[in-house]
């Protein structure tokens, strides 16, 4: 049987604290040459019907092979998407256009004994958590031990993830929160400050949120590098979800992190490319610096963290495949022995031709 999870069934097993140690376990794995990654691909192409808003439809995927857990994951994703500008900056959001008013987002587990499917379920709740988890993780090891206040630029889906993640690794004290909504980041405070029992203050500006903070964040939509040189301080930990550091920033810091030095790929169709589309980008690490150290050498103590209270650290990764494959594999085996979820038939997506 298959079990089919809906992002409510998900949200109701997984805490931060079991989806880093899961994490933690396949970096592990994956340092140890017992776990692969397939690069992610991003196919793309113009939305025809909506010319206005420059629209594009997308699908992407990503794989990731965890043998310890026996399983393997496809995380996919087919959206309709644009990049309207505002407060002055681009940003890239979802059109949402399904009957439902959804977007489409799965995770497809595997069995890697039998090869048949397990499991599938939207990709939301895990996206978050694993962004979050990974980026506590390099929390971990990079930030001061003494770290207890937090900048965040963004109040979106992904911004309270980086709340609980950071919370498990470091007393924080306070967080202060930033976006262009006033609206959104009073919501956000208010919601995330019960949520997680950490004070969350929104305020005015960007320049506020990262003044004296030791760990500062960026999760937001925002094609724009929205940490810039100034807002970098001895002693601080950086990390942004998308590249939204300043290479003038960058330049500051004394030990730079990622996760994959693969990056990935970006193929656009269309305004007169050729069939199979053009490849426009494969980013390398972070911040266009191809060799970096990896997270997960320094989980297993092949290089060193944070070496002194007064060091400039940042992280930025691009996701990896086995992120779904570990955190799937948790949320999988949670629901089931909760009972949670609707079986269907494995008959249904098994075959005896050949494929």
């Amino acid at each position: 049987m298959v079990l089919m999870l809906s992002n409510q069934d998900v949200a109701s097993v997984l805490t931060m604290d079991a989806c880093m140690a899961a994490l933690e376990d396949a970096f592990v794995e994956q340092a140890h040459g017992r776990a692969i990654n397939q690069v992610r691909y991003d196919v793309n192409l113009p939305l025809t019907a909506r010319p206005e808003r420059k629209a594009r439809y997308e699908f992407k995927t990503m794989v990731g092979l965890l043998p310890k857990v026996g399983m393997s994951a496809l995380r996919m994703s087919s959206t309709l998407n644009h990049k309207p500008v505002k407060f002055d900056v681009e940003r890239a959001e979802r059109l949402y256009l399904s009957p439902s008013g959804g977007v489409t987002g799965l995770i497809q587990l595997y069995s890697m004994e039998t090869g048949e499917p397990l499991a599938f379920m939207p990709d939301g709740v895990v996206q978050g958590m694993r962004v979050g988890g990974t980026f506590g993780l390099a929390t971990k090891h990079l930030a001061r031990e003494d770290a207890s206040v937090m900048g965040l630029f963004g109040s979106g889906w992904q911004a309270r993830f980086q709340v609980a993640a950071t919370r498990e690794v470091r007393n924080l004290k306070l967080v202060k929160v930033f976006s262009p909504t006033l609206e959104h980041r009073e919501r956000f405070a208010r919601d995330v400050s019960a949520e997680y029992g950490v004070p969350v203050k929104a305020v005015e500006s960007p320049e506020e949120a990262a003044a004296d903070v030791d760990i500062l964040i960026s999760a937001t939509n925002a094609h724009a590098r929205l940490i810039r040189e100034d807002y970098v301080h001895n002693g601080m930990h950086v990390a942004a979800v998308q590249n939204e550091i300043s290479n003038e920033a960058v330049q500051k810091a004394d030990l730079q992190v990622t996760h994959t030095s693969k990056g990935y790929w970006v193929y656009e169709g269309g305004e007169g490319r050729g069939q199979e589309g053009e490849l426009i980008s494969q980013l390398n690490g972070m911040w266009d610096y191809p060799e970096l150290p990896l997270l997960e050498d320094m989980i297993v103590g092949r290089i060193p963290g944070r070496t002194s209270a007064d060091q400039i650290t940042m992280f930025r990764g691009h996701g990896l495949g086995i992120q779904f494959a570990a955190v799937g594999a948790l949320a999988y085996n949670l629901a089931r022995a909760r009972g949670l979820g609707h079986e269907i038939p494995g008959d249904w997506f098994v075959q005896t031709e050949h494929t």
